[in-house]
């Protein structure tokens, strides 16, 4: 049986949703261990071992969360490598800033799910990098949260990558950073960081089900480091 770290994930997503995570930090030990109970399937030979580690980690904190569902398995993956999760099943996998974390739950309950976790970017990064994801509305709308501008921008970064990975099973397609916005933003601060919730309005139409203007929260915990976020679609 593995001895991973648990890592829990630390965003509320409400009722009917369950979660799983995990530390990423002795990679050479997470493969020994999971390479054996959890397939690479997928992955490139060449893959380094910290990807190594963290995408095996991430399959079995997802086939822990199904678990807690009740049912056995892995998701499998696309062409593109996107998870295929089974049906009646919604859910979504992130790693980074070593964790890997995953989320599940029955479609009755939830018609799409998407989560994301990242390090925050350095106060060293260049502007450029923070206009490709926020234009300066939405930087406006982030400075109402007490917090540097990178962090800031990490957040929105974040949630939208969430709520990208819980439409795109029910769009059908990518979508860049300017196909969402941040039109409102609100934080608490506690010891270790913040917890808020940001608003992402669309700023284009995804589908004919998801038209421009639709609006989507994304709660999100951040610490000194990292930030997690989340976005929940309810029937």
């Amino acid at each position: 049986m593995p001895t991973l770290e648990p890592a829990p994930l630390l965003v509320e997503l409400g009722p009917g949703v369950v979660s799983a995570g995990y530390r990423v930090d002795d990679h050479a030990r997470i493969i020994a261990e999971l390479g054996s109970v959890t397939a690479f399937a997928g992955l490139s030979e060449s893959a380094v071992p910290k990807r190594r580690a963290e995408f095996l980690a991430g399959r079995y904190a997802a086939r822990e969360a199904l678990a807690a569902l009740g049912l056995d398995g892995t998701p499998g993956r696309d062409e593109l490598g996107c998870p295929l999760w089974p049906t009646g099943v919604a859910g979504s996998i992130s790693h980074g800033a070593g964790r890997a974390l995953s989320v599940a739950g029955h479609s009755r309950d939830v018609h799409g799910l998407g989560i994301d976790v990242e390090q925050l970017m350095s106060p060293a990064v260049k502007d450029e990098l923070l206009a490709r994801i926020c234009d300066d509305d939405e930087r406006s709308v982030l400075a109402r949260v007490n917090a540097s501008e990178p962090a800031l921008v990490t957040f929105a970064f974040s949630a939208k990558e969430s709520l990208y990975k819980c439409l795109y099973p029910l769009v059908g397609r990518f979508m860049d950073f300017s196909a969402a916005s941040v039109v409102d933003a609100s934080a608490t601060s506690t010891p270790s960081g913040f917890v808020g919730e940001l608003c992402l309005e669309l700023a284009v139409d995804w589908s004919a089900s998801f038209p421009r203007g639709r609006r989507f929260r994304s709660p999100f915990v951040a610490s000194d480091r990292h930030v997690e976020t989340g976005v929940v679609l309810r029937p």
